[in-house]
């Protein structure tokens, strides 16, 4: 039986979350306290910041203000880190001290970077993780640029790498730079588990904006000044931005959770653990029991983010929780930062200025969504 009062611990800004709160705003858990813990007081739309980097948007058109939702939604705000959490206890420890209380616990807090712990990663590689980087990352890049050369590489041949690799480019072209950008993939070849068709369209809008590709070519490290590849070659590199595809967050296995052989946490068709009836997830750093394979991306958590909010008002309401199953495909909008977008939507490939257009209004939207409910964004 819950307490009179009972309490909901939101981990993570991530896009089910800010849904679940916008939801709260409209329609309050009755007897609920809910709060949200956060590392950083702003979340950053991801599929907004390459076009940020490339100079399309300025922080304020992707970035939502966490405590302005939270007070909206009449939750509480937690700046910080769970390091750990309790699921019998109910406990979430932060890092550098104190807990927080809960009766139910939510995460989504997103997908590390693979290999993020090769050495010299995290000393001298640049990231759009978590989003907040990106403001770094900019800076640096229109340094070289300004510099008039520089040799950029963009590790990882996913969406976010090519998206990146491709405002890299622009940053370097506008100021009529000599740099040059390079795209290593540990894979044979880039978008792994996308079409031949986009692939190609993809490859031949790289080679048009002067990108070079290298795939087949695991990285093992980055140093001073390059990186360095199996077998022992060292690339030159003055800035390496790290965006290699997802894995799983070191809070689920320390905390003694349910996981899948990758760390992340397993969950249900109602987005709960099979394991820990009061704990829920969504996003990136879930896998689905029904569905292991679904695709590590944001329009996921999109989707499922009224499914959570319904299934967690479930478990304080004592109903019957929603079934979620992922959609088969989805639309893939990779933007090349030159007033154009490649799409891949069923049978359709483009790369064109409309499809641009349509990303860009999606995008807005969606963050507009949750900044207006928070009363704007601050200048």
């Amino acid at each position: 039986m819950l307490p009179l009062v009972a309490h909901l611990l939101l981990v993570g800004g991530g896009h089910a979350h800010l849904e679940v709160l916008r939801r709260q705003a409209r329609r309050p858990l009755r007897g609920v306290s809910v709060t949200l813990v956060s590392s950083g007081e702003r979340q950053h739309y991801s599929g907004m910041a390459a076009g940020f980097i490339s100079g399309d948007y300025e922080e304020g058109e992707f970035a939502v203000d966490l405590g302005s939702l939270c007070r909206t939604a009449g939750a509480a705000f937690v700046c910080g880190d769970v390091e750990r959490v309790d699921t019998g206890a109910g406990i979430a420890r932060l890092r550098g001290g104190g807990d927080l209380l809960f009766d139910a616990v939510s995460f989504a807090v997103g997908s590390a970077l693979c290999g993020a712990d090769l050495p010299g990663v995290r000393e001298r590689a640049l990231s759009v993780k978590p989003i907040a980087r990106a403001v770094v990352l900019r800076e640096k890049l229109s340094a070289l640029a300004a510099a008039g050369k520089g040799r950029v590489t963009v590790v990882g041949g996913g969406a976010a790498g090519i998206e990146l690799a491709f405002a890299a480019a622009a940053i370097l072209r506008r100021a009529r730079s000599a740099g040059e950008v390079l795209l290593i993939d540990a894979q044979d070849g880039i978008l792994e588990g996308y079409g031949e068709r986009f692939r190609a369209r993809v490859r031949r809008a790289l080679d048009r904006r002067g990108v070079t590709v290298r795939a087949g070519t695991p990285v093992t490290g980055v140093e001073e000044g390059g990186v360095r590849a199996k077998g022992g070659e060292h690339i030159p590199s003055d800035a390496t931005v790290w965006a290699t595809g997802p894995a799983a967050p070191g809070l689920f296995r320390a905390s003694g959770l349910h996981v899948d052989r990758e760390g992340f946490l397993r969950v249900d068709d109602s987005l709960r653990s099979p394991a820990h009836p009061n704990v829920f997830g969504a996003g990136d750093c879930v896998s689905l029991d029904r569905h292991p394979d679904t695709p590590k991306a944001g329009v996921y958590a999109v989707r499922e983010a009224p499914f959570l909010e319904r299934s967690l008002r479930a478990f304080f309401e004592g109903t019957r929780a929603p079934r979620y199953a992922p959609q088969s495909g989805f639309l893939s909008i990779l933007g090349t930062a030159d007033g154009k977008a490649l799409l891949r939507y069923g049978g359709v490939v483009s790369w064109s200025g409309w499809a641009w257009r349509w990303k860009q209004t999606i995008d807005r939207r969606f963050v507009r969504r949750y900044q207006t409910i928070a009363g704007g964004f601050p200048e």
